[in-house]
């Protein structure tokens, strides 16, 4: 199972599917990257971190088996964060010439399944 109900995405260990966020209000440059992040909603433990190219305003995230066949079932929080000319240390974002969060953090729930892939 796969599902989004306005900014809840809900899946089945392991399954597979395509979210696509619309971005407005910024014209970003070529440069600048979508910051997707899933951390347990208890322990606060990232479990995802993307960094993500925007084209023409849409930001697509794609996830895999493997992206969630190993996780327990729970609640978990997912975030996106725009980086405006972004800073690399190690490979990774670590800053930019500006951050930006418009969203709380919203609501993965991984659901149970009973085999494994």
């Amino acid at each position: 199972m796969f599902s989004i109900d306005g900014t809840t995405i809900t899946l089945s260990r392991g399954d597979t599917g395509t979210v696509t966020v619309g971005v407005s209000g910024y014209t970003f440059g070529s440069n600048d990257r979508a910051l997707f992040t899933v951390r347990n909603a208890s322990t606060k433990q990232v479990i995802m971190r993307r960094e993500l190219s925007i084209e023409s305003g849409v930001v697509t995230i794609t996830f895999v088996n493997s992206d969630t066949d190993s996780l327990d079932a729970g609640r978990y929080e997912w975030d996106m964060r725009f980086v405006i000319n972004p800073v690399y240390t190690n490979g990774e974002i670590s800053d930019g010439d500006e951050i930006i969060t418009p969203e709380l953090p919203m609501t993965l729930t991984l659901l149970t399944t009973v085999g494994q892939i």
